[in-house]
């Protein structure tokens, strides 16, 4: 099938010459078929566009059932979720939500999800975040088939398409881990003065909550809301290094958890902790300048074959558009974007270097 574009864009009037029967029509360089095949690609593009709109629809119905079920709940559910432990608070969600849930809980990639999903603090669950993912590996894969012509495009795309959620996650997962590592040193700092000010570990982790900005607050609101719940603070605490996947913050908890079995001056021992965990960060930021250099290098060799194909696509766009036709020719473009994307991810392994 004929991409959309080779259609749409229809001959010049002028350079036109007149073929016999059979023969095709050639204008200004481009080809077209004859009344016969036209029809036929003219009605395997509206197919492939009514195809794409079913999926579209079906996917919206699925999510706006998915969401209805979860705002019309009963008053009593409302209640006893608002009671159920912070640690697996979610949005409300319906009966539809719960079973898919439950079906998945004892999967282990659903565990793994679920953690990802509470580390970048989204509101889906495992449920809505694989239902999203479906949605956009079919639309990607409808799409790549109706512009190229060929399943094999389609399934490369739906491949894009499936990766294009995880990715997205991970990097929200990335972006507030490295907000709460920042914000590490001054939250220490602020629970050693409230400890020697003679105030206990709840109350400093309450003020921690109140006067530190997010995502830190938020995190340790959570721990005070559970304690409120029954927990313990140091179970609290554990849940909080369960969420946030910090080495520098399991330290800290691990100091709490042996001063209350031998006592001591919790204190004293939270800031030589703090100490270490500047001089880390500090170590950190000499080693990420070190590899600036590296890490750029590696950006103008990713971005520099996309720059390329847009120049010579605006200077000799019929050149450019020989690889783009309906084919296996397309496996031209579609393997140098992988590639492209490897080499990228091999550079940055290589220029990662963990403390």
């Amino acid at each position: 099938m004929p991409p959309i574009w080779w259609w749409v864009r229809g001959p010049r009037s002028f350079g036109a010459k007149a073929c016999g029967p059979g023969m095709q029509i050639i204008c200004c360089g481009w080809r077209r078929k004859p009344a016969g095949n036209l029809w036929r690609a003219t009605t395997m593009d509206w197919i492939g566009i009514i195809s794409l709109l079913v999926v579209a629809a079906v996917y919206a119905a699925m999510v706006g059932f998915y969401r209805w079920l979860g705002w019309t709940r009963d008053v009593e559910r409302r209640m006893a979720e608002s009671f159920a432990p912070v640690a697996a608070e979610t949005s409300g969600r319906g009966a539809l939500a719960e079973q898919l849930n439950k079906r998945l809980a004892h999967l282990t990639f659903a565990e793994r999800i679920e953690r990802q999903l509470v580390a970048a603090d989204s509101n889906l669950s495992v449920g809505e975040f694989l239902l999203l993912r479906i949605g956009t590996t079919l639309g990607a894969f409808v799409l790549g088939w109706m512009i190229s012509g060929m399943p094999i495009s389609g399934l490369a795309l739906s491949i894009i398409g499936w990766i294009i959620p995880g990715i997205s996650l991970r990097r929200k997962q990335a972006k507030r881990a490295k907000a709460f590592a920042s914000q590490l040193p001054d939250m220490l700092t602020m629970l050693i003065g409230s400890l020697r000010a003679g105030y206990g570990l709840l109350y400093a982790v309450a003020v921690i909550e109140k006067e530190m900005p997010e995502p830190m607050a938020s995190e340790f609101g959570r721990v005070v809301k559970e304690t409120a719940l029954g927990y313990s603070i140091g179970d609290a605490l554990d849940h909080l290094v369960d969420r946030v996947q910090n080495d520098d913050l399991a330290l800290v908890v691990t100091a709490v958890h042996i001063q209350s079995e031998v006592g001591g001056s919790l204190a004293d021992v939270l800031e030589i902790i703090s100490k270490t965990i500047r001089e880390r960060i500090q170590l950190k930021g000499q080693i990420r300048a070190i590899t600036s250099q590296q890490r750029m290098t590696g950006s103008v060799l990713t971005g520099m074959p996309f720059l390329v194909g847009i120049v010579l696509m605006v200077i000799n766009p019929e050149y450019m558009m020989g690889i783009f036709q309906p084919g296996w020719v397309l496996a031209i473009p579609i393997g140098a974007t992988i590639m492209v994307i490897f080499g990228n991810i091999v550079m940055r392994r290589v220029t990662t270097i963990d403390v």
